[in-house]
């Protein structure tokens, strides 16, 4: 009896603290969840949702949209009307008096209901203050509080019957609503969301809604738009806009209401109870005590159900279900002795630790084995035969060698780390693992328990990882370490051999025509064809790529003049064959290559001992395989092989480098000037400025080669620099001497790309004195690689007063379109296509269309390399506006130059043609 009241009375104390209350809403969320169903409702939802929102543009909304929408529902004939929407602030006055005007006329036909509620001034204040709507828009409406009180648990599950501020009452707008219930109420939540008619706000005030479709209704108009934040938790739906949760309350009234036991009345329930349990359960054993709480168990939550669902009445029954089970356990163990509790409380440890100990054999990602003094398995859990693919029974009983055949030695030291072997499966395929023994000190004999992890995955991986940084991803081929690794091995060896590196022509144009995954099948398809053709002629060599569209051969044994140029020949051939792609159109392509080979020597030879220049020799000889490929390309032909003439060549380049350096700083370059000639008049119209090696520091460097050196070491534009800066110093003295003023300058094509080089230019050019006036000139070939920059130079160019040529006109296939687009000034046909024109009718064709099509855009033509009377006669028989070259005069210092236009002007006797004039010599 002391047992059962002492739990009859913790029960009541757990109760009166609200211990139950969290258990009870949960349990009664359950079934009510269970109940839930649509119902027939009177009710109306007018939604301000997203659709609304987006279509009316801007929020808040003005007060004219609630007008038309009141105007709309006045003319249904509604029954009443609840707006969830504060007016507490002042909007412009025309809407304000809009919508107090569209509430007055409402108000005489239907009550209508506005909002009032109680917060807080700040978020981290106390003070409370009322929110209520505008007086013009109170005085018509009747005002409902709209304040909800979570519970503990943060969700809204009761309504409140309003609230007293200042002596006013504020009645809750579910109460007005239905004004047969004047009580507070819980929210039935069976009645589901889904009773309620819903219709969204703009199609209300567009006139979408018939009016028989609200007649008799009672409405709500409030948010249900996520954006709007009027959203509160609540049970089962986790969460619903305020305005729904007013209808479920409202909805819950009208059908009386939903409402709790009193407290005395649950006490009461509990008491009753108590008293039975503890009548009940002391008469009987513990088996048939179960029974019977079992049946106390499933019959107050039944009741509860029955109860809400006919009575709308919340049971609680945690508490009276508390009491009974506690009741039943005292009882129990009022009758256990010391000796028994200690014997019963050894039988559930012992019985736990096993499940425990079961559960973890069970659930564990690693194989775990027992083996006994013997070495036979005595048990394997489920990791273990899903592993080895053999059920218990096979491994069980088993030697455990016959699965794990290299582990003998670790079952005799112990030494309790982990270390690498391998497990067979039932099909004796070798699975990597790593394993861990230890041992178990029983009373008997040890025994030793195993853990097996699989190592497949890891060890994938690490193939993975290696195969990763020794081969290119895209065509699966070696990458550049791995080639690095294969050369050295070999040379190490004192074995020779030739590397060959082939580089696609034009891939990139391939990439800009067809995209990059049309370019990743080219790729593809060349690796396919090289790794063909080297396994056919040479199977132990092999292939890598170096680069987006280089690839390099290791032919190891093999000299370029006995078999690798063969090869070379044949490789080409494999390239250039059509390859299908895999396009829209299904084209076929068709790409061309360049070679180059550098062979072994014994100076690229790896000692074998020093490891510190593992990648030496390959690196060098792949360097000299690009130089050869480099210069392949530079010479226009398909291969080519490295030799000592190409290292002496590549070591004049670099010496280059700091002397070109040198010169610039030192003002030692020479500049020479080329007349331009005005064929209409015959008078010399300006020149071209010419860079020339000075013939003071050490051998001539042929023009061609010092412009390659520098724009290959970054110092074109240093260079170009100088020799603006060097014509700009002459300035000056060209004006009192009376020289030509026009003066042609040559731009390189990596400078277009140059933005910085641009704007120093203008600032060079902005301090001419004005003398000169300065054309630039850039071949055809570096305007079409470069259409958008140099369209900005060409603009960058005509805001100094400058003017821009296009030199070698007739190499680079430009559209007419673009040389328009250019806005250049001058045409400057190549001279391939001017000397010796005379004895060329394809020339002569070329030019004469060239000129006719320059005039016809505007611009003027300048024929350069005019070596002939015949010549010049034929460009002038065409129009051709200026010339140049070796007729007139080759390049010329200053004074040569000035020496050259006093003997042209006392030469020259007629305006039609020079070809009485003697060229000057030096």
């Amino acid at each position: 009896m002391q047992a059962a009241l002492l739990a009859g009375l913790l029960t009541l104390l757990l109760w009166s603290f609200g211990a139950f209350d969290n258990i009870n809403n949960q349990a009664r969320d359950l079934y009510v969840e269970f109940l839930a169903e649509p119902v027939a409702s009177n009710l109306v939802v007018v939604e301000i949702d997203s659709a609304s929102i987006e279509k009316v543009g801007r929020w808040p909304w003005p007060r004219t949209l609630y007008a038309d929408a009141i105007a709309e529902l006045e003319a249904a004939n509604i029954n009443s009307l609840l707006i969830d929407i504060d007016f507490s602030a002042r909007s412009s006055a025309s809407n304000d008096e809009a919508l107090a005007q569209a509430l007055a006329s409402f108000s005489q036909q239907a009550p209508i209901y506005l909002p009032a509620f109680v917060q807080r001034q700040s978020a981290t204040g106390t003070q409370l203050m009322l929110r209520t709507p505008l007086p013009e828009l109170a005085q018509t409406a009747n005002m409902v509080s709209v304040n909800m009180h979570p519970e503990a648990d943060g969700l809204v599950r009761k309504l409140s019957v309003g609230f007293d501020w200042q002596g006013q009452i504020y009645p809750g707008a579910w109460n007005a609503l239905s004004p047969t219930e004047d009580r507070g109420s819980w929210i039935d939540f069976s009645v589901s969301p889904s009773s309620f008619e819903y219709i969204s706000f703009i199609d209300l005030v567009n006139g979408r809604i018939a009016p028989q479709q609200l007649q008799g209704k009672d409405v709500l108009i409030g948010a249900t738009a996520i954006e709007l934040g009027d959203t509160l938790a609540v049970p089962i739906h986790r969460s619903l806009p305020g305005v729904v949760i007013h209808a479920l309350g409202t909805e819950t009234l009208n059908r009386g209401g939903l409402y709790s036991l009193s407290p005395a009345i649950s006490a009461s329930l509990i008491g009753l109870i108590w008293l039975l349990a503890t009548l009940l359960f002391p008469r009987l054993s513990w088996l048939q005590g179960l029974k019977w709480l079992t049946v106390i168990a499933v019959s107050l939550p039944l009741a509860a159900i029955m109860i809400y669902q006919h009575l709308s009445l919340i049971l609680d029954f945690i508490g009276p279900l508390m009491v009974a089970a506690l009741v039943y356990v005292t009882s129990n163990l009022a009758r256990l002795d010391a000796v028994t509790l200690e014997h019963l409380w050894l039988q559930i440890t012992l019985r736990d630790s096993e499940a425990l100990h079961n559960r973890i054999l069970a659930t564990a990602n690693d194989c775990i084995l027992c083996v006994n003094a013997s070495g036979q398995i005595t048990r394997a859990n489920p990791a273990m035969q899903s592993l080895t693919q053999t059920p218990a029974t096979a491994l069980v009983h088993n030697p455990v060698l016959r699965w794990l055949p290299e582990i003998e030695p670790e079952l005799t030291n112990l030494t309790g780390k982990p270390f690498d072997t391998v497990l067979l499966n039932s099909e004796r395929r070798p699975i990597p693992v790593e394993a861990t023994i230890s041992t178990v000190e029983l009373s008997n004999d040890p025994l030793f328990t195993v853990v097996l992890r699989d190592l497949t995955d890891r060890v994938a991986r690490e193939k993975e990882l290696e195969y990763q940084a020794t081969h290119d991803l895209l065509t699966g081929l070696l990458n550049r370490t791995a080639l690095f690794r294969r050369i050295n091995r070999d040379l190490k060896e004192e074995m020779q051999g030739t590397v060959l590196l082939l580089n696609l022509d034009y891939f990139h144009e391939v990439n800009d025509t067809y995209g990059h995954d049309i370019g990743d099948q080219l790729l593809q398809a060349i690796a396919n064809r090289l790794v063909q053709a080297l396994d056919h002629e040479f199977p132990k060599g092999c292939v890598a790529r170096v680069g987006g569209d280089g690839f390099a051969l290791w032919l190891p044994g093999v000299t370029f003049a006995e078999g690798g140029q063969f090869f070379c020949r044949h490789l080409l051939a494999q390239v250039e064959e059509r390859l299908p792609l895999e396009t829209d159109g299904d084209a076929d392509l068709r790409v061309f290559c360049t070679i180059g080979a550098a062979e072994t020597t014994n100076q690229l030879s790896i000692p074998k001992n020093e490891t510190d220049q593992e990648d030496a020799g390959a690196e060098a000889l792949l360097q000299k395989a690009a130089d050869a490929l480099r210069l392949a390309k530079a010479d226009g032909i398909a291969i080519h092989r490295y030799s000592n003439a190409d290292s002496r060549a590549a070591g004049q380049r670099l010496k280059l480098v700091p002397a070109i350096r040198e010169n610039i700083a030192c003002d030692a370059f020479n500049l020479l000037y080329q007349p331009k000639i005005d064929l209409a008049t015959m008078q010399p119209m300006g020149c071209e400025a010419l860079l020339r090696w000075p013939s003071d520091r050490g051998p001539v460097v042929p023009v061609m080669t010092l412009i390659e050196v520098a724009e290959n070491s970054r110092q074109i534009a240093p260079l170009t620099r100088w020799v603006v800066q060097a014509i700009l110093s002459q300035e000056q003295d060209w004006q009192a001497r009376g020289l030509p003023r026009h003066m042609a300058v040559n731009i390189s094509a990596r400078l277009i790309q140059d933005r910085h080089f641009i704007s120093e230019l203008q600032g060079l050019l902005a301090s001419s004195t004005g003398y000169f006036q300065f054309e630039f000139e850039i071949t055809e070939t570096a305007l079409m690689s470069s259409r958008d920059l140099a369209i900005e130079l060409a603009s960058s160019l005509s805001q100094t007063g400058s003017t821009l040529a296009i030199d070698d006109f007739g190499t680079g296939y430009s559209s007419l379109a673009y040389l328009k687009d250019l806005n250049a000034s001058i045409l400057k046909i190549d001279k391939s296509f001017v000397t010796n024109i005379d004895d060329s009718r394809d020339n002569q064709t070329i030019v004469r269309s060239t000129i006719k099509m320059a005039h016809e855009l505007g611009m003027q033509v300048v024929a350069e390399g005019i070596e002939t009377a015949a010549d010049e006669r034929f460009l002038l028989s065409l129009g051709c506006d200026f010339g140049q070259g070796y007729h007139y005069a080759k390049p010329l210092p200053v004074d040569e130059l000035e020496q050259w236009l006093t003997k042209f002007e006392s030469q020259a006797q007629t305006p039609r043609h020079l070809s009485d004039l003697q060229p000057f010599r030096r």
